[in-house]
């Protein structure tokens, strides 16, 4: 066997959505745009669009807006946060800003300081053509998740 021998098998071609990590010693500025999923474990100061799910870790804090498919937030985001689906507040996770979502869920303990509106939301960010043509009502709120 020879060492320039071409070998057969799986090629390693790139998949369609990728899998980005910003590792926790990570201090990043500048927007990001991405296809795929993106893991913040750091700091990202910038905005994040087009994202399929963005993942805010525990520890982990964004200064800018979030764009994406669906978005977990276990650190802290000081920004709007736009997903297309839904947004998870995990009970670690908080948001200094507005939320908008097709679908919101805050854990026990997680908080948002700012408005909150559940309605069908466009790829590109906006309401999206099947909601009503009038504005949904908007819920201001500064949310801990305390009870009583």
């Amino acid at each position: 066997m020879s060492l320039f021998q071409k070998r057969h098998g799986p090629t390693s071609e790139p998949a369609a959505t990728g899998y980005s990590i910003f590792d926790a010693q990570m201090r990043v500025r500048g927007d990001v745009e991405t296809d795929g999923t993106l893991r913040v474990d750091g700091r990202l100061e910038g905005n994040i669009r087009g994202a399929d799910v963005v993942v805010v870790a525990t520890g982990a804090s964004i200064v800018g807006d979030v764009s994406a498919r669906e978005v977990i937030i276990g650190g802290t985001v000081t920004g709007n946060v736009t997903a297309v689906q839904r947004v998870e507040l995990q009970a670690s996770g908080a948001v200094a800003g507005d939320v908008e979502a097709a679908a919101i869920m805050i854990q026990e303990g997680g908080r948002v300081e700012g408005r909150m509106s559940i309605h069908p939301v466009a790829a590109n960010g906006r309401q999206g053509a099947s909601a009503s043509p009038a504005p949904a009502p908007h819920l201001r709120t500064a949310y801990n998740g305390d009870a009583g």
